[in-house]
């Protein structure tokens, strides 16, 4: 039993020059190749991305409260952090971000 053909397969973007079949590949479908990655970030040494997980309704809260005061989750959470390391004895968020600019 042979493979049904790919509903896809043929479809091109406008404007596009079709991609030549591979080889191996059957001559009715085109492979797809994944899109170029965007190009337009600028490369951010000074931040590190992290996850956090949160229980729902804690997510449910923390939208709330951004949404109350017109700004993203993002700087509630950032506030959060900021008390916690004012009250572990160590320098705001802002003064470690211009202690950070300063050494460069």
């Amino acid at each position: 039993m042979s493979k049904r053909p790919s509903l896809i397969g043929g479809l091109t973007l406008p404007g596009a020059e079709p991609a030549a079949p591979k080889p191996d590949a059957p001559a009715d479908r085109a492979p797809l190749e994944a899109p170029a990655k965007p190009t337009g970030r600028r490369p951010r040494p000074e931040t590190v991305h992290t996850s956090i997980y949160l229980p729902r309704e804690v997510h449910r809260r923390l939208r709330e409260i951004a949404f109350t005061r017109d700004v993203k989750v993002h700087d509630v959470i950032m506030e959060g952090i900021d008390a916690a390391l004012q009250k572990h004895g160590h320098p705001s968020v802002e003064a470690l971000k211009a202690g950070a600019k300063q050494e460069k």
